[in-house]
């Protein structure tokens, strides 16, 4: 899967008009594929979690600090219960700005 950062490039330099998808692809080091995919809006915005990230599990299991559960940290329930509040802050920040 492409990082996030590769794919906004491909979207900024098919906006540019000035390069064929396939020295796009030549100058990225990625697929023609993909970038063809990118420009015919077959495939989102959305790319990989940083490399950071990727490694989560290259620790041992420990207890949690904030829910008290065994899990490899950081802990996926409350990643996902700060992913749902800052969701919910962001939304309702929209309300008051719409």
């Amino acid at each position: 899967m492409l990082s996030r950062e590769i794919v906004l490039e491909v979207k900024r330099l098919l906006d540019e008009d000035k390069h064929s998808q396939r020295q796009i692809a030549s100058l990225l080091k990625v697929s023609r594929g993909s970038v063809n995919a990118i420009a015919n809006n077959r495939r989102g915005l959305h790319g990989r979690e940083p490399e950071r990230q990727l490694q989560l599990f290259a620790t041992r299991p420990s207890r949690c600090c904030k829910c008290g559960g065994y899990v490899y940290a950081p802990c996926l329930l409350c990643r996902a219960r700060e992913y749902r509040e800052r969701e919910a802050r962001l939304q309702k920040l929209a309300r008051r700005v719409a």
